[in-house]
């Protein structure tokens, strides 16, 4: 490349075999490129063949461009078969947030191969990620999204099927039956190093998923990788890569996108504003929660109270998957006290009151960061979704809802009504 356009003169010496050559024509269409947009001069020479072959594609000529046609004509129905993935009628706020992402996938001579999508459940990681690949599937050779990865992983030889999934797409169905792990991180280390691919792994939670998934940390030249995930620290220095954290929805975005489910459009139907804002409010920009919420109001009257203090059970149970996933039942009680007594409190603070308590805070405070379930903001203050928050504290009272006292009290009411029956005791 760097010889031709550094040149003023080129000679194009047409052989009978020469568009056989796919190196030859991707030098011939460099060659007229710089003719046409620099002072670069071409003379052909014509050696065992009619110039009027070459001109009109006849001969050995014909032969090698109809062979490339019906190349062209078999990639294209190739591509046109590949499923784009379904997403939201409603993409409130996605196009901003795809963008980065989208840029990614197009730079070739990235500096790493993967890109690790975090935020907290419910937050939209899933729906970027389709919209991501949904635009870019088609520039690679082969292409796969595998979907609910931590959901099928806890399955009967879930990752195994998974592995069958990820090398049929590859492979474009051409592939035998995998029967073991080991097996099928060996046969998608072959299959993937050889093209350019773009393999998405949605809602993976462990490492070792990754690894029996992709076999390889070593990437054909233009493949690129997209994990989804709540930990932001799942990859750590295991290999190299970007991370991008998806943030909630603003104000706007927000109400539109629960009018959209509400009513059918990007605004409230008058007499339900100020209903709709307090609805909005409480989600804080969560998208599972104002797509649930929104769908959910079919009686105003009636729901609008319950829905303002009650945890709606589509959301919990996604919310709850992050406080499940935690390592250890230190770090569950850590998060069930920060949930409950210490949002908004000093970090520092924290630490030194929860010490006493045996929770080991400094690391756990680490793992709930990371696992996007515990912020800090505003100098050095514990902070939390609301929505995270309510969930916690559901937790806490299902321990025992009939008796407060044998759990974490946070209410005043409650707390006062304990402390009663401790004194009249």
């Amino acid at each position: 490349d760097k010889a031709i356009k550094g040149s003023q003169i080129s000679i194009i010496v047409f052989s009978k075999d020469y568009a056989s050559s796919e190196w030859c024509l991707d030098e011939l269409v460099m060659i007229l490129d710089c003719k046409d947009t620099s002072r670069h001069t071409a003379f052909p020479v014509f050696y065992d063949v009619e110039p009027s072959e070459v001109r009109n594609q006849r001969g050995s000529f014909a032969d090698a461009f109809s062979r490339y046609e019906e190349q062209l004509i078999n990639a294209g129905k190739e591509k046109l078969n590949r499923t784009v993935l379904s997403a939201p009628h409603h993409l409130v706020g996605m196009d901003f947030r795809v963008q980065n992402i989208h840029l990614w996938l197009q730079d070739e001579p990235a500096d790493a191969n993967i890109l690790v999508i975090y935020g907290m459940g419910g937050i939209g990681k899933t729906t970027i990620a389709k919209i991501a690949y949904n635009l870019n599937f088609h520039r690679f050779d082969s292409s796969s999204f595998v979907a609910n990865v931590k959901q099928h992983a806890e399955q009967f030889n879930g990752i195994v099927e998974l592995q069958n999934q990820v090398l049929s797409n590859i492979l474009k169905g051409e592939k035998g039956r995998l029967y073991n792990v080991d097996e099928g991180s060996i046969k998608i280390n072959q299959a993937i190093c050889s093209k350019r691919v773009l393999v998405v792994l949605d809602d993976v939670d462990k490492l070792d998923q990754f690894d029996a998934l992709l076999g390889t940390r070593v990437f054909y030249p233009g493949s690129k990788i997209i994990l989804t995930t709540r930990k932001k620290g799942l990859l750590g220095a295991h290999a190299a890569h970007e991370v991008y954290e998806v943030e909630t929805l603003g104000c706007d975005e927000s109400s539109k996108l629960f009018s959209w489910h509400a009513f059918g459009q990007d605004h409230p139907i008058d007499g339900y504003v100020e209903q709709s804002e307090r609805l909005v409010r409480r989600c804080e920009g969560l998208l599972l929660a104002l797509q649930v919420l929104g769908k959910s109001v079919v009686v105003w009257e009636d729901a609008l109270s319950k829905l303002e203090e009650v945890l709606h059970t589509d959301i919990q149970k996604v919310l709850k998957i992050s406080y499940d996933t935690l390592q250890d039942d230190y770090d569950k009680n850590l998060f069930l006290h920060i949930a409950c007594f210490f949002i908004g409190e000093e970090k520092d603070d924290t630490v030194k009151i929860l010490e006493k308590c045996g929770l080991h805070p400094t690391v756990g405070i680490d793992s709930l960061i990371d696992g996007c379930l515990l912020t800090i903001e505003n100098g050095n203050k514990l902070m939390m979704h609301q929505l995270l928050q309510e969930m916690g504290k559901e937790i806490v009272c299902n321990e025992s809802p009939k008796e407060p006292g044998r759990r974490r009290t946070y209410n005043k009411r409650e707390s006062l009504k304990v402390l009663s029956n401790v004194l009249i005791i």
